[in-house]
């Protein structure tokens, strides 16, 4: 896949479509593969070779257990744990946030998934890349049960595609798991029950499928109402069958594991992109950066979605991806395609951009 270095930042507040159009397709081209097409218009095509029909390929043939090859790199430092860290600077130049994901038992730790490696801000706030393969990480999520445990897929340096794999000691190792030959854009995996996986594949097979078993195996759900790749999936807090979609034409939901999707709320005239959620008592809280051409921002629903509330409107630029420590749910961290990454303590009141 060619990647090509994002133009300079145009405003997210203008009232001009055409305008709203060119800012989202800055967005890295791996992160949101669709964003082109979302905003200037139909006609161009899906460029993933998606139209609004479920996908019709047959799941890749399922692979066993093996290792994944890497490129190396000088070690630096030895982290606890035997986890590889290489101290590294100006990470940002001519990067791609792809994923950003907590560490369940220290929010102050935070890893994002680049495309040129995976990197780790520690609690003392200095940035390190993880282990020693530096693949473009696509689909990056971790365990909210397992702070060792990452799941990514995407390209190595050398082209083509990782399918589906896994690392079990915090980034250091990679194991190529299932689904041969696919590049999954987005993975959620269930809070409640780490074994139901659902992603977005998005080269190789395309599509959506879900797991049971961690990954080993796949299925493709009948997906009937969902027509556009998601740019997030976001599974439940308590509920693995329930599974949200963020879209070009809004988000979704779904209660039977992507068999059936529903449209929620206003988020048609003013899509849901990055999204995170948090169970409060007997309420879903949701937090997302909406896109509604002169308020863009992150908001916050009480209501599952039905309405949004604003609480930051200053990104800097389009929000590509939001996390919500599993041990604090009042630290917010979000990352903007301009790969500047911020941190809330206040539950998304108030943000500060981390050095």
């Amino acid at each position: 896949m060619n990647h090509q270095k994002p133009n300079k930042q145009e405003s997210v507040k203008s009232k001009d479509s055409n305008l709203f159009g060119m800012e989202m397709t800055m967005i890295a081209c791996c992160v949101i593969p669709i964003t082109l097409i979302f905003f200037i218009g139909g006609g161009l095509g899906w460029l993933l070779g998606l139209s609004n029909q479920k996908t019709s390929s047959n799941p890749p043939t399922i692979t066993p257990l093996t290792s994944q090859p890497s490129n190396l790199q000088k070690t630096q430092k030895l982290a606890p744990g035997n986890v590889t860290l290489t101290p590294v600077q100006n990470w940002q130049a001519d990067n791609h946030i792809h994923g950003l994901t907590i560490n369940p038992e220290n929010p102050n730790i935070i890893y994002i998934a680049s495309h040129n490696g995976l990197l780790q801000r520690a609690e003392s706030g200095q940035w390190f890349w993880v282990g020693k393969d530096r693949s473009d990480y696509m689909g990056f999520t971790g365990d909210r049960t397992n702070g060792q445990r990452f799941y990514s897929s995407g390209h190595p340096s050398s082209g083509g595609n990782l399918g589906f794999r896994i690392s079990e000691n915090g980034g250091e190792d990679w194991q190529f798991i299932s689904m041969e030959g696919v590049d999954f854009h987005a993975l959620g995996i269930s809070p409640s029950n780490p074994k139901v996986l659902y992603g977005w594949a998005s080269s190789g097979a395309k599509g959506l499928f879900v797991s049971s078993d961690s990954g080993k195996t796949w299925t493709q759900p009948k997906m009937t109402g969902l027509t556009d790749a998601p740019f997030d999936l976001v599974v439940d807090s308590e509920k693995p069958d329930r599974v949200f979609a963020t879209t070009r034409s809004g988000m979704y939901e779904s209660v039977n594991r992507g068999d059936d999707w529903t449209a929620i709320g206003e988020t048609q005239t003013a899509p849901i992109l990055a999204l995170n959620l948090v169970k409060q008592g007997d309420r879903t809280i949701m937090y997302g950066y909406r896109f509604d051409k002169l308020n863009s921002g992150i908001y916050l629903s009480n209501d599952e979605g039905k309405n949004w509330e604003k609480l930051w409107l200053e990104t800097d630029g389009v929000i590509v991806k939001l996390a919500i420590a599993p041990s604090n749910s009042q630290i917010l961290y979000a990352a903007n395609e301009k790969n500047q990454v911020f941190q809330s303590q206040d539950a998304g009141k108030t943000w500060k951009i981390l050095s």
